[in-house]
């Protein structure tokens, strides 16, 4: 899991490679085009050299009228070469990826949207490696594998009822603003869709740009304590990456080994985020409340009971899949 900065130097590292390859391509076309066009460096030359004497008479105050008439000759005659030969007038140009910036990452002083894009494809990619799912969205959850039938506890029709709460988690993630949007705890017995509801909210949330960490309970916990000990550990950086996330899914909860620092540590960081009034997002196989304090505190568990529950309900949809 990377901090935020961390994302920001590894997008900055990829769109200057960007730059330096289509350099180094451009650099080639134009070492190919000279071998087979013998007019064609000096072509470039007279453009190169036209080009200074239109901003000299610029700069000076002088009228540029014939120097840009001289410059907008050379140019022509240089693309004629390049038609002649059968390529295009931008054939000897760098092929840049974005064209705002032409692959520096700045435009007006300012980062360009190229970075942050490469930012959530990173961390897009950062979350499909940590979860057993990669991203998807919610149209890929297909309401046929909850049974159309009444839940006696509920007294809904399950299809229904489920097809409802998607269509809600969906809403909350095309409306998020870190600062406006409630906790959730996603609850549920296991198989039914809580980790890929998550996973199509954070696909969401990061595609409006905003910056989502997911971890897995007893993985991120499990990491946390086993690196307290080490001096070049960073569970420091671990609880403050996840701390100031716009959006942080913790999947999972329950399965983690509880110990005393996990107490300590579940509590800073729930603390720390309604504190900051970030919004997280917690899945969960406990479907008894009693248990939560049980488990975790009285303290902790009044901290989640701020949270918002959607409660799935149906069959194990990964069973299903697998008698396909």
């Amino acid at each position: 899991m990377r901090t935020k900065n961390e994302l920001y130097q590894e997008a900055l590292r990829t769109i200057a490679a960007r730059r330096q390859t289509a350099r180094a391509l451009a650099e080639d076309a134009r070492a190919e085009a000279e071998a087979v066009i013998p007019a064609l460096r000096h072509a470039e030359e007279e453009v190169r050299v036209r080009g200074i004497r239109c901003a000299l008479a610029g700069a000076s105050g002088k009228d540029r009228t014939a120097a840009n008439a001289a410059l907008t000759e050379a140019k022509q005659k240089l693309a004629a070469l390049l038609a002649a030969s059968g390529r295009p007038a931008d054939a000897l140009e760098p092929k840049f990826t974005c064209k705002k910036c032409q692959d520096t990452g700045v435009v007006d002083g300012r980062t360009c949207s190229c970075v942050h894009k490469v930012m959530q494809a990173l961390r897009r990619k950062e979350i499909e490696g940590l979860s057993s799912l990669s991203i998807s969205s919610f149209d890929t959850m297909k309401l046929s594998y909850y049974p159309n039938v009444i839940d006696p506890t509920l007294g809904l029709n399950v299809r229904t009822y489920m097809g409802q709460l998607l269509a809600g988690l969906k809403n909350y993630a095309e409306d998020f603003s870190p600062a406006e949007n409630e906790s959730l705890m996603l609850v549920g017995n296991a198989g039914l869709g809580k980790t890929h509801a998550a996973l199509a909210i954070a696909g969401i949330v990061l595609d409006k740009g905003y910056d989502v960490i997911y971890v897995s309970s007893p993985d991120f916990f499990g990491k946390m304590e086993a690196s307290r000990f080490d001096p070049s550990g960073d569970a420091d950086t671990l609880l403050r990456t996840a701390a100031t996330a716009d959006l942080l899914i913790l999947d999972d909860l329950g399965t983690e080994f509880v110990t005393p620092y996990f107490i300590t540590t579940f509590y800073s960081l729930l603390n720390n985020r309604l504190g900051a009034g970030l919004p997280t997002i917690v899945t969960t196989n406990i479907t008894d409340g009693s248990l939560l304090e049980k488990r975790y505190t009285e303290k902790i568990s009044s901290r989640l009971s701020a949270f918002v529950p959607f409660n799935f309900v149906g069959e194990d949809i990964r069973a299903q899949k697998a008698s396909e």
